[in-house]
């Protein structure tokens, strides 16, 4: 008679217990469980939102940097400069001309800036205080370059050149993408149209489109510091 009343209690108990231990867990586990088991995808490292450094065209030579250093004799004043000049073929094809005379190209410019820089050095040190004449110089931005041509932009300018052809019309094909922008430094503007001048009285001038000057670090090693 005993037995049988028992077992409904007994049943009662261990239901009782099993949803007590799942109600513990849920409290105890659940929130780490989503958090590092469902919510992983969300926490995943999103990709960067910013752009991407734009690429070098094949067109854009970087050559080594052209290290300078000027001392004037009277006042024992010494600058010490660091050029970095890129080079922009006109074409792919004409890359390998200048890489072929970057050498004599280099030469070229040193000489330039050593006479340029010489005249420079004297200006700065004449009309600016100890401290205040070395400056850093960087080029403007570079452009990200345009998205690739579609199939059917593709295909339309065949269709134009096939054209062109048979009506006995040359059409000029657009010059390679470039990814500089014009400084509005305008000491550096007539800098870089100077050297370009110099390569091209070395190189054929239709084979460069342009001479760069990227960055320009300029230090007076006896000047004073600021502060001191």
């Amino acid at each position: 008679m005993t037995e049988p009343a028992r077992k409904p209690k007994a049943f009662r108990n261990c239901l009782f217990k099993s949803l007590l231990a799942m109600m513990i867990g849920i409290a105890l586990f659940g929130p780490d469980a989503q958090a590092s088991g469902g919510g992983q995808e969300d926490a995943k490292p999103s990709e960067s939102a910013e752009p991407k450094e734009p690429q070098i065209p094949e067109t854009v030579i970087e050559p080594d940097s052209i290290a300078l250093t000027v001392v004037l004799p009277k006042s024992g004043a010494i600058r010490q400069m660091v050029f970095y000049v890129w080079l922009e073929a006109s074409s792919v094809a004409d890359r390998a001309v200048i890489e072929q005379a970057e050498p004599k190209l280099l030469n070229a410019f040193l000489r330039d800036l050593q006479r340029i820089m010489y005249r420079d050095t004297q200006n700065r040190y004449e009309k600016l205080e100890s401290g205040k004449r070395g400056f850093v110089y960087n080029g403007p931005e570079l452009i990200a370059p345009p998205p690739p041509k579609t199939p059917e932009e593709l295909e339309a300018e065949k269709e134009a050149l096939e054209a062109a052809k048979e009506k006995g019309e040359e059409i000029k094909s657009e010059p390679p993408f470039s990814p500089f922008r014009p400084t509005t430094n305008r000491y550096f503007a007539a800098l870089q149209s100077r050297l370009l001048a110099t390569a091209r009285g070395i190189v054929p001038p239709e084979s460069i489109r342009s001479v760069q000057v990227r960055k320009f670090y300029d230090n007076w090693p006896g000047d004073k510091k600021p502060g001191r």
